[in-house]
């Protein structure tokens, strides 16, 4: 059996390359929450022929972005949110259309990150009372967040799509998995 390596020089600079972009995407000026990254994460297993590097590409996105902005506690609760999103985006690809598939995740995604990520300001923090309705007030406050969390997820994985059907459709002839 021949074992396939997923260190090929094609591999590695897609993942370069669309990690950058992501990166770029996250630190130019823009609104709070709104950024290709849980789209990138739920996307990517459709357009990556391996799943790790499909995993991997929004995180080191986050990573080379984080270098700039800086890192912080609640690190762990915001990249593993993403990398739930990945993983489920990975498991979905098995059943239905794509496109409804991607769908159905643009809406889930967002609404994972708010309840991982806000549940982790609240347990982290000293910001809210330790209670129900210190919790309950974390994700009031949080809401303006995920508004723009929300957008950005939808208006993203629409494009990301616009652009794949496009690939699909030139001489380019983009391979993409199960699609």
């Amino acid at each position: 059996m021949k074992k396939i390596s997923i260190f090929t020089k094609e591999n590695i600079l897609s993942f370069l390359y669309i990690s950058l972009l992501l990166a770029i995407g996250r630190l130019i000026p823009h609104p709070p929450n709104f950024t290709p990254i849980l789209a990138a994460a739920i996307v990517a297993p459709y357009i990556m022929n391996n799943k790790i590097l499909a995993l991997l590409v929004p995180l080191s996105a986050m990573v080379i972005a984080d270098l700039f902005i800086g890192f912080y506690s609640g690190i762990i609760w915001v990249y593993g949110s993403i990398l739930l999103c990945g993983i489920l985006s990975e498991n979905l690809k098995r059943f239905g259309n794509y496109k409804l598939q991607l769908g159905i995740m643009a809406i889930m995604s967002p609404i994972l990150f708010f309840i991982i990520t806000n549940f982790s300001v609240w347990f982290l923090y000293d910001y809210y009372p330790k209670t129900f309705e210190g919790l309950l007030l974390c994700y009031t406050m949080g809401l303006p967040f995920f508004k723009n969390t929300m957008l950005s997820t939808l208006i993203y994985t629409g494009l990301f799509v616009v652009f794949i059907d496009f690939l699909k459709n030139t001489p380019f002839g983009l391979k993409l998995q199960k699609i």
